[in-house]
């Protein structure tokens, strides 16, 4: 999976988790799966309090484990970094290059409808949760119940972006009740 979209064609690149050291650096939770996407010179939109955005360049970065390192241009000690927790990351979605065969944007599934491998419907993709060895699908029913189904080719057999329909096969146990 690469970058999180969101409405308006942005794509969900990081969130500012809390700031580091006494510069003005920040620490990124890192949602995006492209290389070098806090280099220095890189430029992103980030939410502000008030639910617009604001442009921002990276002046600086580092990190490993899913985290960045970002010096930000204009924050330069920690209480303003202390004032962008929470904020979140966006590139325009044009920026984010293309995703090879068999790979979705998350926002492409949410909302899709799920059959089993029978044609019964079993509800509705609600989420796409990145996982460390495969994402899950959150799907969910009309009762409100959830399914967490591994987006893997023994569970996921079909994927129809023009009936917007994810076809699965279910194993015993899977299925609430």
């Amino acid at each position: 999976m690469e970058d999180k979209e969101t409405p308006g064609g942005l794509l969900a690149v990081g969130r500012i988790i809390r700031p580091h050291g006494l510069r003005g650096a920040v620490i990124v939770e890192v949602l995006s799966d492209v290389p070098g996407r806090f280099r220095p010179g890189s430029e992103l939109l980030m939410t502000t309090p008030a639910g617009s955005l604001e442009p921002v360049m990276v002046t600086g970065e580092g990190g490993s484990s899913g985290k960045a390192l970002v010096q930000l241009e204009g924050i330069e000690d920690r209480d303003s970094a202390e004032r962008l927790k929470g904020r979140v990351l966006y590139v325009p979605r044009d920026e984010a290059g293309e995703l090879a065969e068999g790979e979705y944007w998350p926002s492409e599934l949410e909302g899709m409808a799920v059959l089993d491998d029978d044609g019964e419907r079993l509800g509705s993709i609600e989420d796409v949760i990145e996982g460390a060895a495969q994402d899950l699908l959150v799907i969910r029913d009309g009762f409100g119940n959830e399914i967490l189904l591994p987006f893997v080719k023994e569970f996921v057999k079909g994927v129809d972006m023009g009936t917007r329909v994810v076809t699965v096969r279910l194993i015993e146990g899977m299925r609430p009740k």
